[in-house]
């Protein structure tokens, strides 16, 4: 599972949310996204999807939905990512005695499942429906 995580007074954390689902390891099917979620619904269901996946050949990714409302602010979406990836991969250069120091998968934590359960259909439903009328509402300000 790969969850974005901001922080935790972040605009983002009131943004939708979406899961991507996609093959992983030697299955091929199709990826498909689902959503939009309140954050903790779409990790719960994540969760419950990937972690329960016996075969493990499901990749569950939990990201938000940015609101853009031009192609100049994709750009500038765009723009920021690309410098804070430049600075992190800046970070990441560390070095023992002059030496470089890679970063691999062994260095990756593996963490318990956030959530016992996933939301039902009508927890879903409902904080679908707080999405909806969130942006709904970002429409209205915006005029």
């Amino acid at each position: 599972m790969i969850i974005y995580e901001p922080e935790e007074d972040s605009d983002v954390n009131e943004f939708p949310w979406t899961v991507t689902f996609e093959p992983s390891g030697g299955d091929d099917w199709d990826s498909f996204i689902c959503g939009p979620y309140e954050r903790d619904h779409a990790v719960a269901l994540a969760e419950a999807v990937a972690l329960d996946d016996a075969e493990g050949g499901v990749l569950a990714i939990v990201k938000p939905m940015l609101p853009a409302l031009s192609a100049d602010d994709v750009s500038a979406t765009i723009e920021e990512l690309r410098e804070a990836a430049l600075e992190e991969e800046a970070d990441d250069e560390e070095t023992v005695n002059g030496t470089p120091v890679d970063f691999d998968d062994d260095d990756l934590v593996e963490e318990e499942a956030e959530f016992d359960e996933p939301p039902s259909p009508e927890e879903i439903r409902e904080g679908m429906a707080r999405q909806y009328r969130r942006l709904l509402d970002l429409d209205a300000d915006a005029e």
